[in-house]
């Protein structure tokens, strides 16, 4: 069993901190909390396959996952090819830009109370049009307490608590957050995989567990540009899919393997019965997988 941590390609808090201390660019590097999610790691398994995945939910940051409608909507816009790095980047970027436009606003907010200062002269003025449109957008939505407009507080409120939020998001491509197994870890014994409860129980966390085959593959298609990347370069993924969910009518060869099986099968005159169009893809797979076993077509590598 294969265990790998999933990290941003390059940390934007390092970036950031890599300037040092240069004056005026210490105001675009808010203090805070560094973007810090919670850990998630892919493991692969000889039987639970290549795509598994768990997340820490004990000892670190609380995790918190998106709608299960939300993950299918940017999975199936993103053709099912979305990767976990390439979220986590987003992610972090927008939250190390959250946490600067937060710090932003609090500091507007402040110099509403020191009149001294005026607003539209610089560098004050690029302040105020930073930051104003959205500080402005809760005036008077509020009741006002003690002569006090409190919109921009509920608004700098709001702001903070997105900022957590985006912090403690987790993601779980290719899979639901409705697919995940909790898992504290004195239950880590009633694991069906003695290897995987092995592994986790040294970890020694809470995890929630996302294993087999993802339920967005039984939905829809799969793209046959993430089949022919796998029999082209990953064959091994390819045999463990047909090898095991073979009869499941899922097409897990590339469109051109399907379509020259399909010509083999009318040149040999080999006889296949349907009861609906809906099995074709089923038998097919049956027959390419004995053909596999068999040892008379192999994968490309």
């Amino acid at each position: 069993m294969t265990m790998i941590e999933v990290d941003a390609l390059k940390s934007v808090t390092q970036i950031i901190s890599a300037t040092g201390s240069n004056g005026y660019l210490d105001i675009f590097k808010p203090d805070g909390a560094p973007f810090n999610p919670p850990l998630v790691y892919f493991y692969t398994d000889p039987v639970e396959g290549f795509f598994n995945l768990f997340v820490v939910e004990s000892g670190g940051t609380s995790p918190i996952y998106l709608p299960n409608w939300l993950s299918e909507l940017i999975q199936v816009g993103a053709n099912q090819q979305v990767s976990i790095i390439f979220l986590r980047e987003i992610q972090e970027w927008t939250y190390e830009l959250l946490k600067i436009f937060k710090t932003l606003c609090q500091m507007r907010a402040a110099l509403w109370w020191w009149l001294m200062f005026n607003p539209y002269q610089q560098p004050f003025n690029t302040l105020r049009v930073l930051t104003e449109w959205y500080l402005t957008a809760f005036t008077g939505v509020f009741p006002v307490l003690i002569g006090i407009d409190i919109g921009p507080t509920v608004g700098l409120a709001l702001l903070g608590n997105a900022v957590d939020v985006l912090g403690r998001l987790v993601f779980t491509m290719p899979y639901l957050p409705r697919e995940g197994e909790a898992f504290s870890v004195k239950d880590l014994s009633l694991l069906d995989n003695d290897n995987l409860s092995e592994m986790l129980t040294e970890f020694g966390r809470d995890v929630r567990i996302f294993r087999n085959l993802p339920a967005l593959w039984y939905k829809y298609p799969i793209p046959d540009s993430l089949r022919e990347d796998w029999y082209t370069n990953k064959p091994e993924v390819t045999e463990h899919l047909i090898k095991n969910y073979y009869n499941l009518g899922i097409d897990f060869l590339p469109d051109r393997i399907l379509k020259e099986l399909y010509e083999k099968v009318n040149q040999e005159s080999l006889t296949m019965s349907f009861t609906n169009i809906e099995t074709v893809s089923t038998n097919l797979i049956c027959w390419a997988n004995n053909i596999i076993s068999n040892g008379s077509i192999y994968l490309n590598t």
